[in-house]
């Protein structure tokens, strides 16, 4: 109450916590001040890790540090933990965390995407219903008891659409604007994607990727490989596009 007051919005905990603690919180708050002590009680289900309960005992119990030492990107430790609505029980596994690092990295690539394309101006109305169709989705999954689920995909099915419009070419400045506007709100709500900050190339890879796409041009291909190689060596990968040359860091 010295922080919150008599009455607060949101209490968290577990559902191993609903009998007797939290019933006990509300019989002396309320008793002692005759208010409602909380208007939403949200107790996540239990994690499981590969379909066995998560305890030291069966030696399965890993903290966030342990999985930062397996090298994976905290990001994709969140995604994995929200990707399942927390009042489901969460099976949380190494190849769920593998499939959440690569979901994620498709939504930072079509962000990325998106933001390197150089349009007409106009607004395409299927792209614009598809943007609001998007977020009705997005909300209303929040909105039913917050099912992260549905949120997500209602971005991937977003994302499927946009693809192929900027395949097709038949997206419009306007379209892109509001895209990228959407994205980052919707990530005010999930804390995934985080700062798109702008990548410097050191000067030697740009070099090498100017080379190659010169080799690629006068059809020596061998040496476009080689040079592919060369940089996946770096940790830089290459993606030919009707668009031109994307890359990115592994």
């Amino acid at each position: 109450m010295k922080y919150l007051g008599e009455s607060f919005d949101i209490h968290c905990g577990g559902v191993d916590l609903i009998f007797p603690h939290h019933e006990n919180e509300i019989a002396q708050s309320e008793g002692a001040t005759g208010k409602p002590f909380v208007s939403f009680w949200i107790h996540g289900e239990h994690l499981m890790v590969e379909g066995q309960k998560m305890s030291k005992t069966l030696n399965n119990y890993y903290t966030f540090r342990d999985l930062i030492e397996k090298d994976y990107a905290p990001m994709a430790i969140r995604y994995q933990l929200i990707s399942v609505p927390y009042r489901k029980q969460l099976n949380f596994t190494f190849d769920g965390m593998q499939a959440a690092a690569t979901s994620l990295e498709r939504l930072l690539n079509f962000r990325r995407r998106l933001k390197r394309l150089d349009l007409a101006p106009g607004e395409n109305p299927d792209l614009a219903e598809t943007a609001r169709r998007a977020q009705a989705k997005f909300e209303a999954g929040l909105n039913d008891d917050l099912n992260t689920s549905v949120a997500l995909a209602a971005i991937f099915d977003m994302m499927r659409e946009v693809n192929a419009a900027i395949d097709h070419g038949s997206i419009l400045a306007d379209n892109q604007k509001n895209l990228l506007a959407l994205i980052e709100k919707f990530d005010t709500v999930l804390g995934v994607l985080g700062e798109d900050e702008e990548e410097m190339l050191e000067d030697d890879i740009t070099r090498l990727i100017e080379e190659r796409n010169q080799a690629r041009k006068s059809k020596n291909f061998a040496r476009s490989d080689e040079i592919r190689d060369m940089l996946a060596a770096k940790g830089i990968l290459l993606e030919d596009t009707k668009d031109g040359v994307r890359w990115r860091r592994k």
